[in-house]
């Protein structure tokens, strides 16, 4: 079958193979035929080499971990039937079953030891089939076909906000104004989910006020800034102190001024994995004084448990039947799977780039 495999540690060894033999789902296993599978920085960074790591004895590794796949074969009593359409979990637990994978909180795990498809220790989806414990697939309604490939990005995102509302039961809290720094796919995700919980939402970016990721934002309703307008120092005095701020940059430059826009008692949530070896200069006194005295939180998410992917699918629903056609403007560029190096480019035209399998 054809795969888009790369050589953990190589730079550049991405190829799309048609040799890697059929998978052949175990008892208890699903057999799950690839629709569609994301392309996103993590493949990228793979790609070049930073990290990544092929299951033990495997000369590559198969990348991809953003998917959307339907079921061929599956056992019975698994609540799935053939021809349902199926997104896989991420995380795996480690072998130690420290304590939050043994509570299936992988997405937590304490021993380091997990393993992750497409990135650490397992197989991607970026291939025509795979196989998986029904214990891991979720179910997709075929209405949101079109977007779905979008819930793995969306789950730690859910995560993110879930943890950030959670979290400010510390107190009595009127969450009215929320910040989401960058208009990548992240970013525009990090913003729907906070408009459908109510949030009067404004997203800064350094993309231009007539860029393709703006009128998204201005379409649901929400605030956009560019920051060659508004530098981020400046938006909590535009647009008044936010409760919540969604950081999906990934620049080092941009997560302390990030949580300087924080009103008292705000909780800002880091998304973006900073690369590179910039120094920041950064005033430690008086973050640190800000921190403490305003009550303030920040904390990261990255991957997600089940939950949060059933929260996904909820919330393309929602945000389908709310804003309809929004969620496939995100969608960029569909490619297939013999271009999957071009849909590894970074490509500032495209937001989102996804490849096809079927």
């Amino acid at each position: 079958m054809r795969a888009v495999t790369v050589h953990p540690g190589q730079a550049k060894s991405l190829h799309v193979r048609e040799d890697v033999p059929d998978p052949r789902p175990a008892d208890g296993e699903a057999l799950v035929r690839v629709l569609e599978a994301g392309v996103c920085g993590t493949d990228a960074e793979i790609d070049m080499g930073l990290y990544g790591e092929a299951p033990a004895g495997a000369p590559y590794l198969i990348l991809g971990h953003e998917n959307l796949g339907v079921v061929e074969r599956i056992p019975e009593g698994s609540g799935l039937a053939p021809g349902d359409l199926v997104v896989s979990t991420v995380r795996r637990p480690c072998p130690e079953r420290c304590r939050a994978c043994a509570d299936e909180q992988q997405d937590l795990c304490l021993s380091g030891h997990y393993t992750e498809r497409g990135i650490k220790g397992r197989h991607g989806f970026m291939s025509d089939r795979y196989t998986e414990s029904p214990h891991y697939l979720v179910h997709v309604p075929a209405e949101l076909r079109g977007v779905a490939v979008l819930v793995e990005p969306l789950s730690f995102i859910e995560k993110g906000i879930e943890q950030a509302l959670r979290f400010q039961q510390r107190l009595a809290w009127d969450v009215r104004r929320a910040l989401v720094l960058g208009a990548g796919p992240v970013g525009l995700l990090a913003s729907l989910v906070l408009r459908l919980r109510g949030l009067d939402v404004t997203v800064a970016s350094r993309e231009g006020a007539d860029a393709a990721e703006a009128r998204l934002v201005e379409d649901a309703g929400m605030r956009y800034a560019a920051l060659s307008a508004i530098p981020v120092d400046r938006l909590a005095a535009a647009f008044g102190p936010f409760e919540i701020v969604f950081e999906a940059t990934g620049a080092a430059a941009v997560v302390v001024p990030a949580m300087a826009t924080l009103g008292l008692d705000g909780v800002c949530i880091l998304s973006g994995v900073t690369g590179g070896t910039d120094e920041v200069a950064v005033d430690v006194a008086s973050w640190n004084r800000e921190m403490v005295l305003g009550n303030r939180a920040v904390f990261g998410t990255v991957n997600a448990m089940r939950r949060h992917f059933e929260a996904g699918v909820r919330d393309l629903s929602a945000a389908q039947a709310r804003f309809s056609g929004w969620m496939d403007r995100i969608i960029t560029r569909r490619l297939p799977v013999a271009e999957a190096p071009r849909a590894l480019q970074r490509d500032k035209s495209q937001i989102k780039s996804v490849l096809q399998f079927d």
